[in-house]
C-alpha cells in the first residue's frame, strides 16, 4: 500500500510539475506571443478588408469567366485589375516571407540565452525543474504555439490572393509561394528552434540573434534558388503562351533553329538582324517570322498543379531540421549549461 501510494503520488508530482512549468514558460513569453499575434493579426485584417473588395471586383469584372487570361478579351479587365491591386500581390509578399526569420531573431535565440546569460534558469532549476523537463516545456509550447500562429495566417492570405493565384499561378506570383500553403510555418518553427539552438550554445543574447539571422537567411535562400528546382523534374514544352505556363514557374526558356538546336545569344542577334532586313520590327511580327522560318521557343517550367507537392517536401524538410535542432538544444541545456 504504501509503495502504491508513493507512485501515484510521484505521478501526481510530476503532473503538477509540468502544469507548473507550462505555467511558467506562458507568464515569460506571452508579451512575445502577444506581439506576434498582433503582427500577424494586424495584417490579417488588411488581408481581409482588402481582400473582400479585390475579390469582388475579380468577380464583377468577370475575370473569372472571360476566357484566356493573357487573351486580348480579358486584357482590358485585367488592366483595370491590375491597376488597383497589382502592387499589393507583388511586393507585400516580398516582406512577409521574411517574418518567419524575425520570430527566430526576436522568440528562439532569446529563449534560452536570455536566462543563461541572467542567471535566471538557475532559480528554476534550484525550485526542483529539471533541465530537460524545463527545455522540453518551452520547446514545444512555444513551438506549438507559432505553428498554429502562422498556420492561421498563411490561411488568411491564401484566401486573400487568390484571384491573383488564378493570374500569376502560385509557385511564383511576386514570392506567395513563400507565404501559403505549409511552408510559412513549417519555415518559422525552423527558425525558432534554430534560435534556441544558437542561443544555448553561444550563451549571448545579441550574439545569438544576429547569428540566428545570418544562418537562416544563409540556408533558406541557396535552398529556394538552387535546391527547390531539384525537387521534381520540370517540364518542357513549346512557349506558346498558353494558361498553364503563363500561371507556372518558368525555369528557363530558349530559342531553336529549324534543325533543332539551341540559339547562343549570338545567333540569336544574327537572327533579329536578318528579320529587320526583312522589315520585321514589331513583337508579334517578330514571333510570325520565327514561326515561318522554322523557328521555335521552348520553355522548362514547374506547373502550379505541383503547389502542394512542392508544399509538402519543403515544410516536412524544415520540420525535420527544426526538430533535429530541438533536440540539439535539448542535449545542450541538459549537458552543458551550468
Amino acid at each position: 500500500m504504501t509503495v502504491t501510494t508513493t507512485r501515484h503520488d510521484a505521478g501526481k508530482s510530476r503532473q503538477t510539475l509540468l502544469r507548473g512549468l507550462g505555467w511558467i514558460t506562458w507568464r515569460q513569453h506571452r508579451v512575445a506571443l502577444a506581439g506576434v499575434i498582433a503582427l500577424l493579426g494586424g495584417i490579417s485584417v488588411f488581408f481581409l478588408v482588402n481582400g473582400l473588395a479585390m475579390h469582388h471586383d475579380y468577380t464583377g469584372l468577370g475575370l473569372g469567366s472571360c476566357g484566356d487570361i493573357n487573351g486580348q478579351s480579358c486584357q482590358p479587365l485585367l488592366d483595370l485589375f491590375s491597376n488597383k491591386y497589382n502592387g499589393w500581390a507583388q511586393f507585400l509578399p516580398r516582406f512577409l516571407e521574411f517574418i518567419p526569420c524575425l520570430i527566430g531573431v526576436f522568440i528562439g535565440a532569446p529563449l534560452v540565452a536570455r536566462e543563461l546569460e541572467s542567471g535566471t534558469f538557475r532559480f528554476l532549476w534550484t525550485q526542483g525543474r529539471n533541465r530537460g523537463r524545463w527545455i522540453v516545456t518551452k520547446l514545444a509550447i512555444i513551438g506549438a504555439a507559432l505553428t498554429v500562429i502562422t498556420l492561421g495566417f498563411s490561411a488568411v492570405f491564401s484566401w486573400w490572393f487568390g484571384p491573383w493565384a488564378s493570374i500569376m499561378g502560385r509557385m511564383v506570383g511576386g514570392q506567395a509561394y513563400e507565404v501559403a500553403g505549409v511552408v510559412f510555418a513549417a519555415r518559422t518553427l525552423f527558425a525558432f528552434m534554430l534560435g534556441a539552438m544558437l542561443g544555448s550554445l553561444i550563451r549571448r543574447t545579441v550574439p545569438a540573434m544576429a547569428a540566428t539571422g545570418v544562418i537562416w537567411l544563409a540556408v533558406t535562400w541557396p535552398t529556394v534558388i538552387y535546391l527547390r528546382p531539384l525537387i521534381q523534374q520540370p517540364v518542357i514544352a513549346r512557349d506558346d503562351t498558353s494558361l498553364q505556363i503563363s500561371t507556372s514557374w518558368t525555369l528557363s526558356s530558349w530559342r531553336q533553329d529549324p534543325a533543332g538546336h539551341h540559339l547562343s545569344q549570338s545567333q540569336l542577334a544574327a537572327v533579329v538582324q536578318r528579320a529587320r532586313l526583312d522589315g520585321v520590327n514589331s513583337g508579334n511580327s517578330f514571333t510570325d517570322w520565327l514561326n515561318q522560318h522554322g523557328y521555335t521557343s521552348w520553355v522548362s517550367y514547374q506547373p502550379d498543379s505541383r503547389f502542394w507537392h512542392f508544399q509538402e517536401i519543403e515544410a516536412g524538410t524544415n520540420t525535420f531540421v527544426a526538430l533535429l535542432l530541438a533536440g540539439a538544444t535539448i542535449w545542450f541545456v541538459r549537458r552543458r549549461a551550468t
